[in-house]
């Protein structure tokens, strides 16, 4: 199972979470979030990666220059905006995860066309006006429904020590992510809870 942790600012904490078991470092390539880095950053914390550890460059509706842009330093680009299908296809769909903030059973329509072309999808919270870090709860009914039709998923949405378990109980997924609940503050890890988190998703696969 892949386990992102997501919101990462600081190359030190990206080596250290990369060292404890991470498979996916996730960076927020957008200026509006608190966990904004830019493109300077993005290359530093490629830089204190080991090589089982991959970077995802984080985007909310880019332009496709910038989509290019970071393309040449992360392993992924995640689009966690409205991003439309004809956009994202220019892309390599390997270096691809496209996110669908899900709030409802109807939306699973929108995802058939990735899934019928093997893209990685990662399924969060939706917040009116928000794109991710919300630290909300996702519906795991919905989740349910959606990993019953589909492999390569990965499980966003208020994710935590406290709550990864039941997740895993319900469905299991390709991949968990998990941001605002490690935190100290939006772009700092609490490198316990890191762990903690890691330790947890680690042990209920070696126990299943």
């Amino acid at each position: 199972m892949i386990i992102k942790i997501c919101g990462i600012t600081l190359p030190q904490q990206a080596g250290e979470i990369c060292s404890i078991g991470a498979d996916f470092i996730g960076a927020i390539f957008y200026p509006k979030s608190p966990r904004y880095v830019n493109i300077d950053t993005l290359k530093t914390l490629k830089k204190s990666l080991n090589k089982n550890c991959k970077l995802v460059g984080v985007v909310v509706n880019p332009e496709e220059d910038t989509v290019y842009e970071i393309l040449n330093t992360v392993d992924y680009v995640q689009f966690h905006g409205d991003e439309d299908y004809n956009f994202i296809k220019k892309f390599d769909k390997n270096k691809v995860i496209k996110v669908f903030r899900v709030k409802q059973e109807s939306q699973i329509k929108d995802m058939e066309k990735y899934m019928e072309d093997g893209y990685l999808i990662l399924v969060d919270t939706y917040k009116e006006g928000l794109y991710g870090g919300t630290g909300e709860s996702i519906n795991l009914e919905l989740v349910k429904k959606i990993v019953n039709l589909y492999s390569k998923v990965i499980v966003s949405g208020g994710l935590g020590p406290d709550n990864i378990k039941k997740l895993l109980d319900f469905v299991k997924p390709y991949g968990v992510d998990a941001s605002s609940k490690l935190e100290i503050k939006p772009g700092l890890k609490d490198t316990n809870k890191v762990k903690e988190f890691i330790k947890i998703v680690r042990s209920y696969e070696s126990d299943n």
